[in-house]
Formats: C-alpha cells, sequence, structure tokens
C-alpha cells in the first residue's frame, strides 16, 4: 500500500506540472493557496434520459478530486466539488446552474450532461463570464458559439468530450472500409437536440463512403414501444441502422430489431458509449459500433493509473463519460494552479482560470490534452463495438487530423 501511494503522489504531481512550451502561464511554487478552497460546481443528469452516463461523469471527477486532496491539493488548496440533479431536463438544468452560480465564490461550472440542456446552461455561465467545461456534451455548436447563432464566440465555454461532428464520420468511414454497405436508415429522436444533430451528421455524411440513406424514420423520444418505427426502418431492407438517440432508446432499438429479424449492423454516437447502454442492448447489441473518446484499454500512460484507481473505488469499469469526468478535473486543477488565484475577487479569479485553461498541456486518461483555438477537443478516437456482455472490443483506433 505504501508503494502505491507513493505511486499515485508522483503520478499527479507529473499531471498537475505538465504544461506545454512558452505560452503556458506557469506560476512559481512560492505561489501558495494553503488553506484555501477551490469551489467547483457540476450539473449532471443524475437521472432522467441522461442518467445512464451522469453518474459515471461524477464517479470520474469524485476520483480525481479525492486524489488532488489527499495528494496536497492545488498549491495547496482543496477542491470542493457541488454536484447537481438536473434530471435530463433543459429547464432544470438552467435553474441549478443559477443556484450554484449565486453561490457566490464559484470558481468553475462542469456540465451539463446533455446536449438539449447545454443550449439553457452554457449561454447563462457565458453571461456571468465563469468558465464552463462540457464533459459529455457532443453535439454540434457547443463550442464556441454556445448553442445559439451570434457574431462572437463564447470565451468561456470549454469541451473535454470529443463531438459529434468527429466520432460519428470516423466511425462511418471506418466501417465502411471493412464492410463496403451501400444502404442504411436513419432512426432518430426528433425532439432532443443531441440526437437530431446526429441525424443531420449521418445524412451529411452517409454519401461521401457510397451508402444511400433510404429513409429516416423519426420519433419522439419518450416513445416506448418502437415495434412501429422499427418495422417502418426495416421495410426498406437496409444494410446499416443508423442511432443518434440517447438513453435508453438505443438499446430498445437493438433489441426489436433483432427480434423482427434484422441481422445488418448497428452504428451510432456518443450515446453507445457506456456499459450501461451496452448492458441494456445485450446480445442484441453485439457488434453495434460508435466513435468513442476513450478505450478502456487504452495504452496511454495516465490511463492505467486512472482505471486502477476507479476499479479499487467503485468495483467496476470506468467508461468513456467517467473518463471525461475524471480529465475534467485535472484540467482545471492544472489551470487552477498556474492561475495566480487571489481567492479575494472570484469575477478575477474566473478570468484568471478561463485564460488558464486556454494553454492546458496535460496527460489524461484520454490522452494528451489541449484545447483548440476554439475551446474544442482534438484527440484520438477509438471505434469500439459492443461485445453482447455489456462490455467494448476496439475495432481500430484513429490518430487525430
Amino acid at each position: 500500500m505504501r508503494t502505491g501511494a507513493r505511486a499515485i503522489v508522483v503520478g499527479l504531481a507529473l499531471v498537475l506540472t505538465a504544461c506545454g512550451g512558452s505560452s503556458s502561464t506557469g506560476t512559481s511554487s512560492s505561489n501558495s493557496y494553503q488553506g484555501k478552497t477551490i469551489q467547483l460546481g457540476a450539473i449532471l443528469s443524475l437521472t432522467g434520459a441522461g442518467g445512464v452516463y451522469g453518474p459515471s461523469s461524477q464517479k470520474g471527477m469524485q476520483l480525481a478530486v479525492d486524489k488532488i486532496n489527499n495528494s496536497g491539493g492545488v498549491n495547496g488548496a482543496k477542491i470542493s466539488l457541488d454536484v447537481k440533479d438536473d434530471a435530463s431536463d433543459k429547464i432544470q438544468s438552467a435553474q441549478v446552474a443559477q443556484t450554484l452560480i449565486q453561490q457566490g465564490q464559484l470558481l468553475a461550472l462542469l456540465g451539463p450532461t446533455l446536449s438539449n440542456s447545454a443550449v439553457a446552461v452554457h449561454p447563462l455561465a457565458e453571461s456571468f463570464k465563469i468558465p464552463i467545461l462540457a464533459v459529455s456534451t457532443t453535439g454540434i455548436h457547443i463550442v464556441p458559439d454556445c448553442n445559439y447563432p451570434k457574431t462572437d464566440p463564447c470565451t468561456y465555454v470549454f469541451r473535454d468530450s470529443l463531438g459529434e461532428e468527429t466520432a460519428i464520420p470516423t466511425n462511418i468511414k471506418v466501417y465502411a472500409a471493412k464492410a463496403h454497405p451501400t444502404t442504411g436508415v436513419l432512426m432518430v429522436a426528433n425532439d432532443d437536440k443531441f440526437s437530431s444533430d446526429g441525424g443531420k451528421i449521418v445524412t451529411n455524411t452517409v454519401s461521401q463512403y457510397g451508402i444511400q440513406l433510404l429513409d429516416t424514420v423519426a420519433f419522439p423520444k419518450a416513445t416506448a414501444d418502437f415495434s412501429v418505427p422499427v418495422t417502418k426502418a426495416l421495410s426498406k431492407h437496409p444494410q446499416v441502422i443508423f442511432i443518434t438517440s440517447l438513453g435508453g432508446i438505443p438499446a430498445k432499438i437493438m433489441i426489436e430489431a433483432r427480434k423482427q429479424g434484422f441481422t445488418g449492423q448497428f452504428l451510432g454516437g456518443n450515446g453507445f458509449n457506456t456499459a450501461v447502454v451496452s448492458n441494456q442492448a445485450g446480445d442484441s447489441g453485439k457488434g453495434a459500433e460508435s466513435g468513442s473518446a476513450w478505450y478502456l484499454n487504452n495504452t496511454f500512460p495516465s490511463n492505467a493509473d486512472f482505471v486502477h484507481n476507479y476499479r479499487a473505488k467503485y468495483s467496476g469499469d470506468p467508461d468513456q463519460f467517467a473518463a471525461q469526468g475524471y480529465a475534467a478535473i485535472l484540467i482545471l486543477a492544472d489551470a487552477a494552479k498556474r492561475a495566480n488565484l487571489t481567492f479575494s475577487d472570484t469575477p478575477g479569479d474566473r478570468t484568471k482560470l478561463r485564460d488558464a485553461m486556454e494553454s492546458v498541456n496535460i496527460q489524461t486518461p484520454l490522452g494528451p490534452f489541449q484545447f483548440t483555438k476554439n475551446h474544442d477537443v482534438k484527440q484520438t478516437v477509438w471505434v469500439i463495438a459492443m461485445d453482447g456482455h455489456g462490455g467494448f472490443t476496439l475495432v481500430q483506433s484513429v490518430s487525430p487530423s
């Protein structure tokens, strides 16, 4: 145990001191925050449709908070994380964000879980000039324009989650190269931003790889019985069914499609990328492929430490959402370490943190991490397939271009 504890401390020191090049706003070791608290707030979907993702994000975040605090904190300061459930509801998500911000001393926000909720929350954070780091929102226009058209980009919004505009086309490209499908049907929830954004990406991508989209079958996200929409989709005899929805919807579609005799391929997005959905789909989901920001057995040095500590704390494997939540805390800790915070001028400290986030350059379970000029990610895409038993196998890794 003593050897393991020393390894954790050394590993954390490497993570928090890794900053890149002359652009980093480094501070000296004399910049002590001893006795101070770095207050963070997280808006997550712990219940509702996003409840298959939010709890994993929370576990990953808490693991990182505990690791940092137990290893001396950030320049001596402890991190305090206040997690609130938005029940996967956009209005409630905005209300939760407002409550957290009005606490007064909050340095940064994380979340929300769903892209549909980010439409309400991210502009709010921008208006209050408080940094917000999206840990799972992968829809279109998360960064840099806060989900709504405007002339100037949102400067306080960041994302460490791999966007669907990268994940979905990469997934389609990899599958098309090996299987050469020619027909597909898109199944999409018509009242959810994440799903509709993914649908647009599929529609705009498939023709590049010789796939004809035979039909788009739209349905409300509250649909309970998928027999009718699946029957409509299968009547077109597609080789591929594209599913861009979240929560329990992908598994329900897969189970119903197999029940009706479909033997083709399921391709999806980030809505697939958790053991909860893979478990729900079971054998019906075996082979279903998606592009992921993370893979359990990736060989990035910091990933092995993360997986080991996660298993020790939670007695189970992490998923992409846990990895992104964990990485988000490391990102904020690195930025805070270098930001020369005052702890007396909250608005000023938020801006200092924002500025320091732009030059983050650290190792995370997701791999080497930096933000692009638009506060987005540029990272490896892991194309993974459900294994039929609640897990995933690696199909192919694709390095960032």
